[in-house]
């Protein structure tokens, strides 16, 4: 005789396919934690928080310049040369910034960042570390499960770590250094999900990947050129 399903058999194979894809993620993100850890990374997070503490204070445009400068001497070959340096917007968790991308490669990335007026929202979940020092203006901060918000000063650094999420708020005129450790594709979904569905800026979506794949090529091409010395 033909078995038939039950009346819970449905929701019983829902709750196993979701317990299923539960487990993968799990897994996915231990993996891609591993691999992180693994890695031989370029930069270290408390070199680019030094870095930009040195000029905490000073205009933003200037502690800029004299913060490529200085990279670019440390980690020849790992920072975009000026022709392709863009201010490009970033629409993102419902607020709007603009970020300077300086290296990105799959497991971090280095970039200028900030607003020139007041803005605030969704910080995202990342899988990814992210570490953020003041160069001027103020960042204020409120952590999942908290009643009370912090706020951050120029010379300051505010460490996402991966997993977390807060809500964010930047006054006009702050701008910052970032550096990212983790699996950087992931933060892209995120970064790009409202220029995507919200504003569908397609252009603003294209300078942001095209410079992504421009710093990409360029790493590619330092190991290439390291390896075959």
């Amino acid at each position: 005789m033909r078995w038939l399903p039950g009346p819970g058999s449905g929701w019983a194979g829902r709750g196993l396919r979701l317990g299923l894809a539960v487990a993968a993620a799990a897994l996915l993100i231990q993996a891609l934690r591993g691999w992180a850890s693994s890695r031989r990374f370029e930069f270290e997070p408390e070199e680019i928080a030094r870095l930009a503490k040195h000029h905490a204070g000073l205009d933003h445009e200037l502690a800029f310049a004299k913060i490529i400068v200085e990279l670019r001497r440390k980690h020849p070959g790992h920072v975009l040369p000026d022709e392709d340096l863009r201010w490009v917007f970033v629409n993102a968790g419902g607020w709007m910034g603009s970020m300077c991308l300086l290296h990105a490669s799959l497991s971090e990335y280095v970039l200028l960042f900030g607003t020139a007026v007041d803005t605030g929202g969704h910080s995202g979940r990342y899988w990814a570390d992210i570490y953020d020092t003041v160069i001027s203006g103020t960042f204020r901060q409120w952590k999942e499960g908290t009643t009370k918000s912090e706020i951050y000063y120029p010379g300051d650094t505010i460490v996402h770590s991966s997993g977390e999420v807060t809500s964010v708020q930047w006054s006009a005129g702050t701008w910052m250094v970032e550096y990212g450790r983790g699996f950087i594709p992931s933060t892209l979904t995120f970064a790009l999900a409202d220029t995507i569905f919200s504003t569908q800026d397609f252009l603003t979506l294209f300078y942001t990947l095209r410079v992504y794949a421009k710093a990409l090529v360029l790493e590619a091409n330092t190991y290439f050129s390291s390896t075959s010395q």
